[in-house]
C-alpha cells in the first residue's frame, strides 16, 4: 500500500518539480540576459550561465511529460495547474536557444558577412567601433558542410541568393533613400548616411543579450538607369555570431527585394 500511495503521487510530485525547475531555469535565463545587458559579464560566460538554464529547462520538461503522460493515461487532473505550466514553458524556454544554437552551427563560423566579398563596404562612422572593423579577410580559410576554403568562397557557394548583385532600374538617389527607409523598418538605429556617398550606418541590437552588429549599406550607380546596393553586417564582438550576420542581411535584403 505506501508503494502503491506514492506511485500515485509521484505525478503530483513530478508536477511541482517541474515547475520549480522551469522557475529556476528562468531565473538563471533572466540573470544571464541581464548580466550581458547590464556589461556585468561578457558574451561567453552568458552563453555558460543561459547553458544551466537550458539544463534545468530540460528537468522541466522531462518530469513535465511524466506528469502529463500518468494525466491522460489515467484521466486524472491533480496538480494540472503545475503540469500544464512547466510543460508550456519549458517548450517556450527551450526553443529559442537551442534554436538559435542549431541556426548557428548550421551556419559557418565567421562573424563578418558582405554581399560583396571582393569589395565590401566601408565603415566611417562605426570604424572604431570595434578593432580592424574595415578589415574583412575574405581569404580567411573555414570549415563549413564538410569543406575547408575561403570566407569569399562559402559566402559565393553557399550564399549565391546574398552575393548575387542587386540591381534596380531606378537612381542612385531614390535606391538610397529606399535602402534608408527600409534600415528603419528594420528596427535598427541609424548612426550615420550620406546620400552623397551611397552610404548609411546602422546598428542592430538583438533581444536576448543586447549583442551589437554594426551594419554598412553601399548605393552605386549600376549601368546608366540603375543602382546597385551592397551590404555588410558585423559582430561587434569578434566573436562568432551564430548565423545572426547572415540572418540581419537575408531579412534587410528581402525586406528591400520585395
Amino acid at each position: 500500500l505506501p508503494i502503491f500511495e506514492f506511485a500515485m503521487r509521484l505525478p503530483i510530485l513530478a508536477a511541482r518539480l517541474a515547475l520549480a525547475a522551469i522557475a529556476l531555469a528562468t531565473a538563471i535565463a533572466a540573470a544571464a540576459m541581464i548580466g550581458v545587458r547590464a556589461g556585468m559579464t561578457d558574451f561567453s560566460t552568458g552563453q555558460e550561465i543561459m547553458a544551466g538554464a537550458v539544463a534545468f529547462g530540460c528537468i522541466a520538461l522531462v518530469l513535465a511529460v511524466i506528469w502529463t503522460v500518468h494525466a491522460l493515461r489515467h484521466n486524472r487532473g491533480e496538480a494540472k495547474r503545475a503540469g500544464m505550466t512547466a510543460l508550456i514553458g519549458s517548450l517556450i524556454l527551450l526553443y529559442i536557444p537551442l534554436h538559435t544554437v542549431y541556426e548557428g552551427w548550421m551556419a559557418p563560423a565567421i562573424h563578418d558577412v558582405t554581399t560583396d566579398p571582393d569589395d565590401p563596404p566601408a565603415y566611417v562612422a562605426l570604424a572604431g567601433k570595434a578593432p580592424d572593423a574595415n578589415r574583412f579577410d575574405a581569404g580567411e580559410k573555414i570549415h563549413y558542410r564538410g569543406e575547408y576554403n575561403t570566407v569569399s568562397y562559402m559566402l559565393h557557394t553557399y550564399y549565391t541568393e546574398l552575393t548575387k548583385p542587386l540591381a534596380l532600374i531606378m537612381p542612385p538617389a531614390k535606391m538610397f533613400w529606399r535602402c534608408f527607409n527600409a534600415a528603419k523598418k528594420m528596427g535598427w538605429r541609424i548612426v550615420d548616411y550620406s546620400e552623397k556617398d551611397g552610404r548609411i550606418e546602422a546598428t542592430a541590437t538583438s533581444f536576448w543579450f543586447g549583442q551589437v552588429s554594426d551594419i554598412v549599406i553601399r548605393v552605386r550607380p549600376a549601368g546608366t538607369l540603375g543602382a546597385r546596393f551592397d551590404m555588410r553586417a558585423r559582430s561587434r564582438s569578434n566573436e562568432r555570431d551564430f548565423g545572426r550576420s547572415l540572418e540581419l542581411m537575408k531579412a534587410y535584403r528581402g525586406a528591400l527585394a520585395s
